[in-house]
């Protein structure tokens, strides 16, 4: 709702975005025009058509979100020629202050209709109590009432009958009045549900002005408004044999802020407004031998808690700043203020993809799927659920993380069951070695077969672990003999170790891996070692 008023005497609050002094054409209707979504809030933009008298006045908009920040509130304003804006008030108008005159008398009304509702009830079940007054009368006259003579029990009979006739007749008009209260009640509760404003608090803006001749203005807010997000999800769709991977970005976008989005311009930015614009302090690191208990400052919890932070479809514009993205999604859309979900798709891309196998044979007897290939464009990807979809066939779902532009994206698309590998131990020895210096000695060997029975050629990638020492009297090494990994540390993992192999349709291949694991033979244990106990 708008209008005019005169000027107010609270004190200003808020900044004026811009000030007008031509003649401009005016827009056809009142509402929000454009609404950027954050990953935690959304940023409003709205235009009223009103207007403006001559000399000082003040411009009223009210019904909006109670949750709007008024540090963020910015105003625009399009008019007669000499219109220029003052400054601007806001206040919190409670929702007890906003209901209708008819509200509150259909309010009244029907408070009545429940009182009256209530008082037929009451009526009711005292004629009940009469009648079963009546009935035990009538139950216990005549001879066993030894008092009344028979010649009296025509007229007993005949007064009980007259009062039982008076309670049907009461408690019949009774129920008529209740069903013609009923219908009342309910006529009154479906008007004042069409009416009622919910009597939710909002906001009021008022923004002074001054014009040197009436005319229609236009004037436009800004404003930033918690209790919206959008939440990007994935989907990447690979077909085996030609090798293409469609990558498609969807967007999840929630609202509850209190006012509903109709026929909007609906943009999505990945800026973190919540992050705000300070670095996080970096506080002196103090090592000593017996370090006293250091309690954690308010100003780095502040930091740290601030950095955790089928049928074709129309995709959104892109806009990239360099620094962050934001997409325009098609058409205008209308989201209402309901939390609901809406999903649209944002971006799809076609990549070569380069296949390959990997097993973890230590962990998994299963052979996994990969594709692989590298993001391109300029936009980043922010973490986000991904399905996965391998020929048609819905192959699980994974998690991504934030992936750069030029990144490398690897996906598991579920077991490859063509691809087969056997993992067994064929040495496991536990002694003591050395005349001077006794040390335990322990000697642990693997073989893994692998089989590749596909019509085509697979890069298979077999991933096992050697342990790692964290005590300098522990030794570790390989043992002679054994196949020699292609990479090692894989993914800057200690330990980690990498079999690169190229097999051909239907070929085979055998691996061997060994190590030896020594340490002093005055230590008992040894952690981690299963089985290792001298």
């Amino acid at each position: 709702m708008t209008r005019t008023r005169n000027p107010w005497s609270a004190a200003a609050l808020g900044c004026v975005w811009g000030l007008f002094t031509f003649a401009s054409a005016v827009s056809a209707a009142d509402g929000i025009r454009t609404v950027t979504v954050y990953p935690d809030r959304a940023q409003v933009v709205r235009e009223h058509r009103m207007e403006t008298t001559t000399g000082v006045g003040v411009l009223t908009i009210d019904a909006l979100p109670a949750r709007l920040d008024p540090n963020s509130l910015r105003v625009r304003a399009e008019g007669p020629e000499g219109l220029t804006l003052h400054h601007i008030e806001t206040r919190t108008v409670h929702g007890r202050d906003l209901s209708h005159p008819e509200e509150r008398a259909l309010s009244e009304a029907l408070q009545n209709a429940r009182d009256e509702r209530q008082t037929l009830t009451d009526r009711r079940e005292a004629e009940t109590l009469k009648l079963a007054f009546i009935r035990r009368l009538a139950e216990t006259g005549g001879g066993s009432e030894s008092g009344l003579p028979p010649d009296a029990w025509t007229g007993a009979w005949e007064r009980i009958g007259q009062g039982a006739t008076a309670v049907f007749r009461e408690m019949s008009e009774v129920d008529q009045q209740a069903r013609a209260v009923d219908a009342e009640i309910s006529r009154l509760e479906s008007a004042l549900n069409a009416l009622r404003t919910g009597q939710r608090d909002s906001m009021e803006v008022m923004v002074h002005y001054r014009a040197l001749s009436p005319g229609a203005t236009v004037v436009a807010l800004e404003y930033q408004v918690p209790g919206a997000s959008w939440t990007p999800v994935y989907e990447a769709r690979l077909d085996t044999t030609s090798g293409q991977l469609e990558w498609v970005q969807r967007a999840e976008v929630r609202q509850n802020t209190g006012e509903d989005w109709e026929d909007v311009e609906l943009y999505l930015s990945t800026a973190r407004p919540a992050l705000g614009g300070r670095l996080p302090d970096l506080a002196p690191w103090f090592i000593d031998i017996t370090p006293p208990p250091r309690p954690v400052m308010r100003s780095e919890m502040d930091s740290l808690a601030a950095m955790a932070a089928p049928a074709p479809m129309a995709e959104a514009a892109v806009e990239t700043t360099g620094f962050t993205t934001r997409y325009r999604v098609p058409e205008h859309v209308s989201l209402r203020s309901d939390h609901r979900q809406q999903r649209f798709r944002l971006d799809a891309q076609a990549y070569e993809a380069r296949l390959s196998a990997r097993a973890v044979p230590v962990l998994s007897p299963h052979v996994y799927l990969f594709a692989e290939t590298t993001l391109e464009g300029e936009t980043p990807l922010l973490p986000g659920v991904v399905t996965l979809i391998q020929d048609g066939q819905l192959a699980g779902q994974t998690r991504l993380g934030s992936l750069a532009p030029g990144a490398p994206l690897r996906l598991a698309f579920g077991v490859d069951d063509r691809i087969e590998i056997l993992r067994e131990i064929d040495r496991d020895s536990l002694g003591r070695e050395g005349m001077l210096r006794r040390q335990n000695r322990l000697e642990r060997g693997y073989r893994m077969e692998i089989e590749n029975r596909h019509a085509r050629p697979m890069n298979v990638t077999i991933l096992d672990r050697l342990p790692v020492p964290r005590d300098e009297r522990i030794g570790v090494e390989l043992s002679p003999g054994g196949s020699t990994p292609t990479r090692a540390d894989v993914d800057g993992r200690p330990g980690v170790l990498a079999w690169d192999l190229e097999l051909d349709a239907g070929a085979s291949e055998s691996l061997r891996f060994a190590y030896t694991v020594t340490w002093p033979e005055e230590v008992e244990f040894v952690h981690g070692l299963q089985g290792a106990t001298p």
